[in-house]
């Protein structure tokens, strides 16, 4: 039976994982040590919809509780300057809708530039995130929504979340790791403590000091589909810019860059491959294009998952588990799925650490860091934009795994979802196959069905762009909704999000 659970890191994802588990096992004894040498990265988080619903809903934590604390901005999703043409890419099934009377999917009429593909994508486009209510100033607020927050206010968010639910922070570095029959037995700390438990969660970071450096769990690298393993990060204090609703992804020489929208700041970051750029080159690039930018520093890594999460009586979380690059917003995704499935394993299997529970929950991971590994393949594989050597190489040279099937049947077929089943087995799915179909559309990847849409359907196509465009108009900014959401007179419904587990 396991009554004490020990965390080792006090980082995002230790903190998440303590309050999960003290949310739905209030009778778990946890501790969570923390090294007072660590600091936080700190280069601004994007997210998507799924950490909304896992903070509100997994977590039941108030929105205006967590927008007065964090103060996050909002996202429509991301904003890429990418392929032959910039284009949105929203959180919202946009392909999945159907013409008029048509069967047609929208994607075989849709261009390159995704242009008012619906109404999130026009709201981007004019630089509005939500629609406005007819009966007030106040925004219709969707669920279908991410954040930017900063890293910095959400931990020391977190850490009085986890004091109010009694769990039990420890600072301290860890010595020694105490091991018997393949598990984990106690933590031994430099200042002489030691920390036995019956389950241990790795939330230690790129360190991985109980998966990787006590169990000696193999890693898989993904290096023969991502070739960046460097950034170069900084940003500077907000002036005059407006907000923007989404994150933007931009094609630069020997990677991209990312920029993360706070309401008090701009993060901006460049990974890149040093295979192909300095350092110093990829600094020099980098300031051009944003001479706004501070300081900044570089924080290297290695794209990759370990070949089993969940080994004996050790979980692992987050960088502790595996590490993709933040091109779509997936590391908060990752923490906050990893939390579910083993806060909902310990209640499914009776707080047992039982053989089967571990089998598949282990294996459900390891689908999850593959498929993005595969969608995140398929953005450099068809990125047309630039012909440097860099992008030459990720077009002769990607390897696209699992997403290689999902190309082949869009180049017969085109953005169909005839037989989505079948060709997302066996992924849970996170993008799903319309995921795939914006990205290929997007770039202009060609297939062998663009006869499907004639005349009168692209003269529909153009009535309905022309009607979401004019509806965005009238949106509301960033900054608007955000002042909605801290009046007095706002409030969230009841059970706006729904508690998953």
């Amino acid at each position: 039976m396991i009554q004490d659970v020990l965390i080792l890191g006090g980082g995002t994802a230790g903190f998440f994982m303590a309050a999960s588990l003290k949310t739905h096992h209030p009778s778990l004894r946890v501790q969570l040590v923390r090294s007072p040498g660590i600091g936080i990265i700190g280069v601004g988080e994007g997210s998507t919809p799924d950490l909304l619903n896992f903070i509100h809903g997994h977590l039941r934590i108030p929105p205006a509780e967590f927008y007065r604390a964090v103060k996050p901005s909002l996202k429509l999703g991301i904003k890429f300057l990418w392929g032959k043409e910039d284009y949105n890419f929203s959180f919202t099934s946009a392909l999945r809708q159907r013409l008029g009377q048509s069967d047609m999917p929208i994607g075989f009429v849709c261009d390159e530039a995704l242009t008012d593909v619906d109404l999130a994508t026009s709201l981007m486009a004019q630089d509005k995130v939500f629609l406005r209510s007819p009966d007030g100033p106040w925004p219709r607020v969707q669920s279908i929504i991410g954040y930017h927050i900063e890293n910095a206010e959400l931990v020391a968010w977190l850490e009085t979340l986890a004091a109010k639910l009694g769990v039990e922070v420890i600072d301290g570095d860890v010595a020694t790791v105490e091991q018997a029959a393949g598990e984990v037995r106690a933590l031994h700390l430099r200042d002489g403590q030691r920390l036995p438990a019956d389950f241990f969660v790795d939330a230690s970071g790129f360190r991985a000091e109980l998966i990787g450096k006590a169990l000696g769990t193999p890693f898989i690298s993904y290096a023969d589909s991502l070739f960046c393993d460097k950034a170069v990060v900084g940003g500077w204090e907000r002036g005059a810019e407006p907000i923007l609703p989404y994150t933007i992804a931009e094609t630069m020489d020997a990677g991209w860059a990312w920029q993360i929208e706070h309401p008090t700041r701009i993060n901006r970051g460049y990974v890149y491959s040093s295979k192909f750029i300095t350092d110093a080159e990829a600094e020099a690039e980098f300031r051009r294009k944003n001479p706004k930018v501070g300081p900044t520093r570089i924080v290297p890594f290695v794209s990759g998952r370990y070949a089993h999460q969940w080994v004996g009586n050790v979980f692992a979380l987050g960088n502790a588990a595996g590490f993709v690059e933040p091109l779509e917003a997936t590391s908060l995704l990752c923490i906050a799925n990893e939390c579910r499935i083993l806060t909902m394993a310990f209640r499914e299997g009776g707080l047992r650490n039982n053989h089967t529970m571990r089998e598949h929950a282990d294996r459900y991971c390891g689908r999850l860091w593959d498929e993005i590994r595969d969608f995140l393949a398929v953005h450099y594989r068809f990125n047309k934009r630039l012909d440097t050597p860099f992008w030459r190489h990720c077009r002769e040279h990607t390897a696209l795994h699992g997403a290689q099937k999902i190309v082949d049947f869009y180049r017969e077929n085109g953005p169909t979802f005839c037989v989505e089943v079948e060709l997302l087995k066996p992924a849970q799915s996170i993008f799903q196959l319309q995921g795939f179909w914006l990205k290929l559309v997007a770039m202009g990847v060609p297939h062998a069905r663009s006869e499907r849409a004639g005349p009168a359907l692209r003269e529909e196509w153009v009535r309905t762009q022309a009607k979401n465009k004019a509806m965005a108009a009238t949106g509301l900014t960033v900054a608007e909704s955000l002042r909605c959401f801290h009046d007095p007179r706002w409030s969230w419904a009841a059970g706006f999000y729904k508690d998953e587990v």
